[in-house]
């Protein structure tokens, strides 16, 4: 190619880009222009994955690009050990957002506190109402009064290697007894039989729920007998080696990295570690928790509220919008979500089989806002929990403290 030739493609170039560039800016000051006609409304959010941001990014797009009045922004302000930190410094100085997306437990503290609208009346036209998990609902509800919606929803489950279990001749345990006897035939030199997280706050103390429920004792009952088996139970696998006592320290996202290592077997964890483990490629399958005296976990999830003295108008509008069946369902599977009603998280199976025991576990959760003390019951049995698998109280111990809340 001459000279004359590469001037002209580099100009020509040039222009396309130059021609791009101005399309894009006009693109930019048109949606800027627009966002100025319609009404601000914001969304915080403690979802830090990328694909809950992509989630999120596509929900709120889409919700722009389908009315006129309004314009809606989502802001992190995560992780979720800090979110509700950052939403009370909001509340004192008086900058709160019109919406938040709350881990479902902590709605009803936000409820008492007379700082989310009662939402009742707006929502009462929405046809789906009766398709939302019950114990979902029950977390968004306060004397039969609707202080939010359902926004997603999870459950744990045992996630297994089927390579790993196939090549040890072991089935995929369904009671403790059988984990029991699996985690002691698996546990090999660098790798543990089973995993779970039991670090300090709401995850482990959301895993260890699933043992508790299981071995009978509601969260009315912890601290009772069930509660004391449950914590001699998961001493008992770390005191003889078949899981790590190091699980004081992992996450649920740490606990995956474990499994996808090769460094165990077996795992208590949720649905939202499924990306990471197809991705890794490990051949892994999905089991409901092994059940002690009944089959029953604790429910998982987030919620959606409006805050109160906030663009009420716009918000219900958004929560309709989330409401429609295909939003919902586009939302939660970019998310790797359950959706929270049975109608959507139905069709949710027919694109990601791999939720099938997640929902057919649903029934059975528990909502921990049944419980009116969570927050103080949650950081005993988190902490119970790490005194007992480090040795520096005995689960008896522990139990005998729970029972003291009120």
């Amino acid at each position: 190619m001459n000279g004359y030739m590469k001037k002209i493609l580099s100009a020509g170039l040039l222009l396309c880009l130059l021609g791009f560039q101005g399309c894009a800016a006009a693109e930019a000051d048109r949606e800027e222009e627009e966002a100025e006609t319609k009404k601000e409304i914001v969304l915080w959010t403690y979802y830090e994955t990328n694909m809950q941001k992509a989630s999120m990014d596509e929900l709120v797009s889409g919700f722009n690009e389908s009315q006129e009045e309004y314009h809606l922004t989502w802001e992190y302000h995560g992780p979720v050990t800090e979110f509700n930190k950052r939403l009370a410094i909001a509340i004192t100085q008086n900058q709160l957002p019109d919406m938040v997306i709350l881990d479902n437990p902590d709605m009803a503290t936000y409820i008492e506190m007379d700082k989310l609208e009662d939402i009742t009346e707006h929502i009462k036209d929405i046809e789906e109402l009766g398709q939302y998990f019950p114990s979902a609902m029950k977390s968004v509800t306060a004397e039969d009064r609707y202080y939010g919606l359902p926004f997603c929803c999870n459950n744990v489950a045992l996630i297994y290697n089927k390579d790993i279990l196939k090549g040890a001749g072991i089935h995929v345990p369904q009671t403790w007894e059988e984990l029991k006897r699996a985690a002691k035939e698996l546990s090999a030199p660098g790798r543990y039989g089973f995993a779970m997280s039991a670090i300090d706050g709401e995850q482990g103390a959301f895993q260890f729920g699933a043992f508790m429920l299981s071995a009978g004792d509601s969260l009315e009952q912890a601290g009772g007998r069930g509660t004391l088996n449950a914590f001699r139970f998961i001493k008992d696998m770390v005191d003889n080696g078949w899981m790590s006592r190091d699980c004081v320290n992992w996450s649920q996202n740490d606990v995956a990295r474990t499994f996808i290592n090769g460094e165990c077997a077996m795992m208590e964890n949720g649905p939202w570690v499924f990306p990471a483990l197809d991705e890794s490629g490990v051949n892994y399958g999905v089991a409901a928790f092994p059940a002690g005296k009944e089959q029953t976990g604790l429910l998982g999830g987030e919620d959606i509220a409006v805050l109160k003295g906030k663009d009420v108008k716009g918000s219900i509008a958004f929560l309709k919008y989330y409401s429609q069946t295909s939003t919902m369902l586009n939302a939660n599977l970019m998310a790797n979500s359950l959706p929270p009603r049975q109608d959507v998280a139905e069709l949710s199976l027919k694109v990601n089989p791999g939720y099938r025991v997640i929902l057919s576990q649903m029934g059975d959760c528990i909502s921990r806002t049944d419980c009116g003390s969570w927050s103080e019951l949650s950081a005993k049995l988190s902490d119970g929990q790490y005194r007992v698998i480090t040795g520096e109280s005995t689960p008896e111990e522990v139990c005998e403290e729970i029972k003291k809340i009120k």
